[in-house]
């Protein structure tokens, strides 16, 4: 019964449509996107003062170099995406 009931509920959906529908998908913008970090300054491990040994990290290795992007700096008011180069490849961090 509850199959069924998931079913109707899918096909009652606006986001289900049929071929030749005359609906038009327009997505609504909940919040704005938060910008990406750029040129994100980094400390080699050794100075890395600001991360415990229980803190959790994002941890990456490429070509030989490696960065670690703490989890707890991740998740703040604009740190959501992190654009970076590791080892001459653009990469992405995020949380």
């Amino acid at each position: 019964m509850k199959r069924l009931s998931l079913f109707a509920l899918l096909l009652t959906s606006p986001l289900c449509f049929s071929q030749g529908s005359e609906q038009k998908f327009e997505p609504k913008t909940l919040m704005k996107p938060l910008p990406a970090i750029e040129n994100a300054p980094f400390v080699k491990a050794p100075k890395a003062t600001t991360v415990g040994n229980d803190d959790l990290v994002l941890a990456l290795s490429i070509n030989g170099h490696a960065r670690a992007y703490p989890i707890n700096m991740l998740t703040g008011p604009r740190r959501e995406i992190i654009n970076d180069t590791l080892g001459g490849t653009a990469i992405t961090a995020t949380w």
